[in-house]
């Protein structure tokens, strides 16, 4: 059976300007594998925030990850690929790989450049505010996007105390309003969703070598 192609051509450096005006949330990750979670939370943050399309972001490779536990990039891209066919508006780019860029806040700030007509929401499940402060140049991050974290575990009781919930030279939301969300207002927005799901990729790795 053929699956279901996106009829959307993906985000290039070489055209930019087609998605000016648009709300575009940005989902990145080495995706090593991509699984069910990963697309609860974009497809959650696409709904609750009016997003015309979710960008998903795959990143070579992940500064706080090692490196032998990465699967090749073109085999990760191909996965995250394929398991978006059915969503045309969940979009697979290569556009970390073609800015040349590493740590998220690059990333961020090449892309603010390179389509500054456009509107960005940087996505992240609840685990990522737990250690969002250990990701390079992190408070230079919430000042150039604003950043959604949604409830998956650990759940929000327990990110309370974390560095994150206590920075207060942003504004911190919790309630979204659909396109009436702002995002040229810099914030973090915390998501509470009605459905949580409890998965990871470790998880999904440590189970395929159990099975080898």
């Amino acid at each position: 059976m053929t699956k279901k192609r996106a009829p959307f051509s993906q985000p290039s450096l070489m055209e930019t300007q087609r998605w000016d005006g648009m709300r575009i949330g940005l989902l990145g990750g080495s995706f090593n594998p991509p699984h069910s979670g990963h697309l609860h939370i974009a497809r959650l943050a696409k709904a609750k925030f009016g997003l015309d399309f979710v960008w998903w972001i795959v990143t070579p490779q992940n500064p706080l990850k090692d490196k032998k536990d990465i699967r090749p990039y073109e085999e990760r891209y191909k996965k995250v690929d394929d398991m978006l066919a059915p969503f045309p508006r969940q979009m697979p780019t290569h556009l970390e790989a073609d800015l040349g860029t590493q740590y998220t806040h690059e990333t961020i700030e090449a892309l603010n450049t390179q389509f500054p007509h456009t509107d960005f929401l940087w996505i992240c499940g609840m685990d990522n505010a737990h250690i969002f402060h250990q990701w390079d140049e992190w408070q230079k991050i919430l000042d150039m996007v604003p950043i959604c974290f949604i409830a998956r575990p650990p759940a929000q009781h327990l990110v309370k105390r974390s560095p994150l919930r206590h920075y207060t030279k942003v504004p911190h939301f919790f309630t979204t309003m659909g396109r009436q969300t702002n995002l040229k207002k810099r914030g973090v927005y915390w998501l509470k969703a009605n459905k949580m799901l409890d998965i990871s990729s470790t998880q999904i790795r440590n189970k395929n070598k159990k099975k080898q």
